[in-house]
């Protein structure tokens, strides 16, 4: 009788143990229930659309950053002369030095290519704020680039136009004034890219005087430049005023004239590109 009892006892506490633990079941699976199909379905729809979402807005930006016109930007001499020669344009016999450090202002003393820089740099900064890319050939004064290296370097860096920045200087104190270079269209160097750069040069210079009120000097047609003949995109070389003039050689080197100068020629680059706009829809 006794062994029954013990029997009896132990089955119903095995019973209250069974119970326990289906109940100690429910309530995890209660506090962490499963997804179902249908929400994991949806969770991994949702993941799979923000993907799509994040690839569009690259592909998109990418495609921005492809449309966007580069400017390079060639502040003129440099620290070190380079007195070696090398020829001004593919094919040709004729030489010239690879590089000088340029003119000196008659009353700041400055060196040309110091005030080239500086104004170079601010230039680059008004054009990104415009949308365009830059690409700078020099950003500092001691380099060794040669005349013809800086046009080879904005061919290759996929420039659409290039940029020379400069100061001018004769032997006429009363000399003043801003004006732009540019090939011939009969240039045996780049003749294809004559056109445009003539356009380019016009561009530049009438925006360039309007914003600072300097006398404008116009385009000057030349096939004698190195930094022009090696180019293959539209080129012009801005001489941005004359620092054998006393009043102008200040100007040149007075942070805020600079800055009129590099909006000036900001203004040009505007001016280039919405004329070609027009020629394309007259097309």
């Amino acid at each position: 009788m006794k062994k029954i009892w013990k029997i009896m006892i132990l089955c119903m506490i095995f019973c209250f143990f069974c119970a326990g633990c289906s109940n100690d079941d429910e309530m995890i699976s209660e506090d962490h229930p499963k997804p179902t199909t249908e929400k994991r379905t949806e969770i991994i729809k949702q993941k799979t659309t923000q993907k799509k979402n994040e690839v569009t807005v690259d592909q998109e930006q990418s495609k921005q950053q492809e449309d966007r016109i580069k400017i390079a930007i060639d502040a003129g001499h440099q620290k070190k002369q380079m007195s070696e020669k090398e020829a001004i344009g593919p094919g040709s016999d004729k030489t010239k030095p690879m590089v000088s450090s340029g003119t000196e202002g008659i009353v700041t003393k400055r060196t040309e290519y110091q005030v080239n820089l500086e104004v170079s740099l601010k230039l680059k900064s008004a054009l990104i704020a415009r949308g365009y890319d830059v690409y700078m050939i020099r950003e500092t004064n001691d380099v060794s680039l040669s005349n013809k290296k800086r046009a080879l370097m904005a061919n290759e860096s996929g420039s659409d136009i290039l940029l020379r920045i400069h100061c001018n200087s004769v032997d006429s104190q009363s000399a003043n004034g801003a004006l732009t270079m540019s090939p011939t269209l009969s240039n045996p160097y780049c003749r294809s890219i004559a056109a445009d750069s003539q356009e380019l040069s016009e561009c530049v210079v009438s925006t360039l005087c309007r914003r600072t009120g300097a006398v404008n000097r116009g385009v000057t047609q030349t096939d004698e430049m190195t930094g022009i003949n090696w180019s293959k995109i539209p080129v012009t070389i801005v001489e941005m005023g004359f620092m054998s003039n006393p009043e102008e050689d200040q100007k040149l080197s007075d942070n805020h004239y600079q800055s009129m100068l590099a909006e000036g020629i900001a203004d040009g680059v505007d001016r280039y590109y919405e004329r070609r706009g027009e020629e394309n829809e007259e097309k």
